[in-house]
């Protein structure tokens, strides 16, 4: 059984969102606009095969049963669940997906799985950090993850802790 009927709408919410949210956070660390792209699509791509895989990724119930949820969700379902982020400046962004990750670590405090849960969050993050950027159309492009990168996965590792 998924988890979505154990929660409030908005704690299902900053639960869905705490994933995409930590991407985005990492993506717009550093570099281009190409490069933030490449790096959602990694963490899109890592997701999916999270969901496909099920209980057999080894995060714990809490993950399992948000994965299974996901699986039985429309689009239309997934599109009303999404952060929606305000406003076009970089730090305004990025200070709001920040919070929607501390907000995911605040609402799975307690619950059976969250450490779980918040180190799946951070290996999210760190996939999006390891994605190979740079070179010209993906040629001479190196996974290296750099001090800004780093210091974002620092960021919401902290953000993670403080919610407990």
């Amino acid at each position: 059984m998924g988890i979505k009927a154990q929660l409030t709408e908005e704690q299902f919410k900053a639960i869905y969102n705490g994933p995409f949210a930590a991407a985005t956070y990492v993506s717009t660390a550093s570099g281009g606009g190409f490069e933030m792209v490449s790096e959602l699509l990694s963490a899109s791509k890592f997701l999916g095969e999270q969901i496909k895989a099920g209980g057999e990724a080894g995060y714990g119930e809490l993950v399992d049963g948000l994965m299974e949820d996901l699986r039985g969700m429309s689009k239309d379902e997934l599109k009303a669940a999404s952060l929606k982020v305000e406003g076009k400046d970089p730090a305004a962004v990025r200070g709001q997906v920040k919070d929607a990750v501390a907000e995911a670590g605040a609402t799975v405090a307690g619950m059976a799985g969250a450490d779980g849960y918040k180190k799946w969050i951070l290996d999210i993050a760190r996939t999006v950090a390891a994605t190979k950027t740079g070179g010209f159309l993906g040629i001479g492009a190196k996974s290296v993850v750099d001090g800004k990168e780093q210091a974002a996965l620092g960021e919401l590792s902290a953000a993670l802790e403080m919610s407990s």
